[in-house]
């Protein structure tokens, strides 16, 4: 009788080992680490173009970075003369953004190109600083004068910290473009 007990015993233990690890592998393969974006631009009297793209690396240097979204760029024009007009970008929503493993970081490049007669400035409003599980850095220093027929760029850096869950994080910034005061 001991016997008895003591095979199904272990057998039931046995069960129970396959199906804790069985949940864990799928608790593992069910995390999400999903980044969705929608930029929007407001030109407000200038003439202005931008061009975008976002790269995902195993740094933050990002040496040697994939591109995940191929360069975008949109512009307002005005024929071959930079007077002032109420153009209007279109907003770009870029997909397929996505942490993978061993590439924990992901970067948003957006360079401005001032095509107007007189400074602008870009001010940016709606970007992310806080997700759990993930460090988010801004650099937009250089967008508060940008000078006739110069550029500036604003970066955005994704920094995946934890893994143990889903991470999905909203980007979804907006470019005020107004003659700089």
């Amino acid at each position: 009788m001991k016997k008895k007990f003591k095979l199904w015993a272990t057998i039931a233990s046995l069960a129970l080992a396959v199906c804790i690890m069985a949940v864990g592998v799928y608790a593992a393969a069910s995390v999400s680490l999903n980044v969705t974006s929608t930029v929007t631009f407001n030109a407000q009297s200038v003439f202005v173009g931008y061009k975008g793209k976002i790269e995902r690396a195993t740094s933050a240097e990002f040496s040697s970075p994939e591109t995940l979204v191929e360069e975008h760029e949109d512009w307002v024009t005005n024929g071959s003369t930079t007077s002032t007009s109420s153009g209007t970008l279109t907003a770009w929503t870029p997909s397929e953004v996505s942490f993978e493993e061993g590439k924990q970081f992901i970067r948003y490049t957006i360079t401005f190109q001032n095509n107007s007669g007189f400074n602008i400035k870009v001010t940016p409003s709606s970007v992310p600083t806080t997700q759990s599980g993930v460090t988010i850095t801004e650099n937009n220093k250089a967008l508060a004068s940008i000078a006739p027929d110069a550029t500036a760029t604003w970066t955005l850096t994704l920094e995946l910290t934890d893994v143990s869950g889903s991470v999905n994080i909203q980007v979804n910034p907006v470019f005020t473009i107004t003659q700089a005061a």
